[in-house]
């Protein structure tokens, strides 16, 4: 991704490649390859160096209450188990992202306490994820897309 860019000694700089950084992600469909969001934040500053990422609040809820079901591996039994988790805790925010040369994408991403002990910073590196995602900054499998059998985001091959 990107163009050479030079160093200040002279020496070409190598250029972003987010293959270097898929990481391997276990899903129904088997291991899919993934971009975490830290490394899709690189690639945009690289090729858009003027972009923006700004993020807001939408919800803060520090009480309510929020119960998932969920799998847990049990290793007495050797298999996952089904179990619920309660926790009290929901947050949702909005970030929007924009090149500096006329691209611009807004996303949001809830997250809540019971999947996630540091739910609130989950919320808002998602939604990042998801503008940048829809930039084209991502892989084919995206967890901040993941609605069902509905995958939809830009791929990165993978020689």
């Amino acid at each position: 991704m990107g163009e050479q860019q030079q160093q200040e000694n002279g020496k070409p700089a190598r250029s972003f490649d987010p293959r270097e950084h898929l990481v391997q992600l276990k899903s129904r469909q088997g291991s899919q390859d993934y971009l975490p969001v830290s490394w899709r934040i690189v690639a945009f500053r690289e090729k858009y160096p003027h972009g923006t990422i700004d993020t807001q609040e939408v919800v803060i809820d520090l009480d309510r209450e929020v119960e998932v079901e969920t799998f847990v591996w049990n290793n007495e039994k050797r298999k996952s188990e089904k179990v619920t988790r309660k926790a009290k805790g929901y947050a949702r925010f909005r970030a929007t992202v924009t090149d500096g040369e006329g691209g611009r994408a807004t996303g949001t991403k809830s997250e809540n306490a019971a999947n996630f002990a540091d739910y609130i910073e989950k919320a808002e590196t998602g939604a990042i994820g998801r503008c940048l995602a829809s930039l084209g900054f991502g892989t084919a499998y995206a967890v901040e897309f993941d609605e069902g059998d509905r995958v939809v985001e830009s791929p990165v091959a993978r020689e």
